[in-house]
């Protein structure tokens, strides 16, 4: 593992700690499925993207809430899982798996431990419309969610009648309502999954919004594919090609361009502590 970004030790302490979920998941009967950039770097780099920092993990919900009660009873003293409700401060439904004993401070000076993101797959209506109104609807929960946060402030007339009323009821108002319409499909055996949360950002690749972004076909998580990732077979779905070709367009094996080669999350520095130096090996 070589990297010309400052970040190798962070990588070696994410890797680790994939090690650690792969074991876990393995033992347990539990899928989960590398997506997004960490997927992308399995393929154009075997491993990390050299520039990236964190990991990206999507796991079904009953898989998911399995992991999370094991590293709760089996692991609370290597890593927290932080989540919507058990964060006060955190207004999204993607989760992260913090490395306990670690600190990244970033650029605009919030600080978080290492962390995995790892988010849950729902299922997506089959027709356009269904779609069309699930979509709105999250927008809409996570556009009052980012007016409770602070991260966004309603400056038009409307917008701070709207928002700045819905906004009065709590967090955990609209956890439960966003968990109901994201989970409405549950049941039904739809053609798509998605992880739906993320819906107030574009693909910079292809436009779409995050709803329409990380959407895969049910079948591709059937039967997990191990795929090699700095050495380590690790899960993945099947036809990784052609969702990478949906998410990051038709160029997205080419070599990424050298000015955009940033980390995501603006990290300046990091911390490992001497303990978790020693457990990691480092």
């Amino acid at each position: 593992m070589t990297n010309d970004y400052g970040n190798l030790e962070l990588h070696q302490v994410l890797l680790a700690a994939m090690k650690d979920i792969d074991h876990i998941c393995r033992e347990y009967g539990l899928k989960y499925y590398l997506y997004a950039g960490s997927l992308l770097g399995a393929i154009n780099h075997k491993g990390f993207i050299p520039w990236d920092d964190d990991i990206d993990l999507v796991m079904l919900p009953q898989d998911f809430d399995r992991l999370a009660v094991i590293i709760k009873e089996e692991h609370s003293d290597t890593y927290e899982l932080a989540t919507f409700d058990s964060e006060p401060n955190w207004f999204s439904k993607m989760n992260k798996l913090y490395v306990c004993g670690t600190k990244v401070n970033m650029q605009h000076g919030d600080s978080t431990p290492i962390f995995i993101d790892i988010s849950k797959l729902h299922n997506v209506p089959d027709k356009k419309w269904r779609r069309t109104l699930q979509r709105k609807q999250i927008e809409l929960i996570n556009m009052v969610l980012a007016v409770k946060s602070g991260e966004i402030i309603p400056t038009s007339a409307k917008a701070k009648l709207l928002l700045g009323n819905l906004a009065k009821f709590s967090k955990t108002f609209w956890g439960k309502r966003l968990d109901a319409v994201m989970t409405r499909y549950d049941h039904m055996p739809t053609e798509y999954v998605g992880i739906m949360c993320n819906t107030l950002t574009r693909n910079p690749y292809t436009g779409r919004t995050g709803y329409d972004t990380d959407l895969t076909k049910r079948v591709w998580h059937e039967n997990p594919v191990d795929m090699l990732f700095e050495g380590v077979p690790l899960m993945t779905i099947d036809h990784a090609e052609e969702y990478l070709t949906y998410q990051f367009g038709p160029h997205w094996a080419e070599p990424y361009p050298e000015e955009k080669r940033i980390t995501k999350h603006d990290v300046k520095t990091y911390e490992i502590s001497p303990e978790t130096r020693a457990r990691l090996g480092l």
